[in-house]
């Protein structure tokens, strides 16, 4: 049976696709951390940034990497639905088959 996906719900789509990118981003953080660790044990040379300064910069980045990727994806994924839904109702819908 061949349907057509006419129309996307944009707020929907949005927080779900918001959703799976801050989950994703979470695949990051570890390394994130393992970088601000090595920057903390490597030389400096020429730096004057107090360790202290660094861990508190690097584990806020690491606590907002996922707050930033999740609303980032949640607003384009609401403009990628509504672009979907100007462009589907000119040109007509993506068929697919279900059984």
């Amino acid at each position: 049976m061949t349907r057509k996906l006419k129309r996307i719900a944009p707020v929907k789509f949005g927080l779900v696709v918001g959703a799976c990118y801050g989950v994703i981003s979470l695949v990051f953080v570890p390394f994130f951390l393992l970088a601000v660790v090595i920057s903390l044990v490597a030389p400096v040379h020429g730096g004057s940034m107090q360790n202290g300064l660094s861990i508190g910069l690097g584990v806020l980045f690491c606590v907002l990497l996922p707050v930033l990727y999740a609303v980032m994806g949640c607003l384009f994924g609401m403009l990628g639905a509504l672009i979907y839904n100007l462009i589907a109702h000119w040109i007509g819908g993506i068929e697919f088959e279900v059984e």
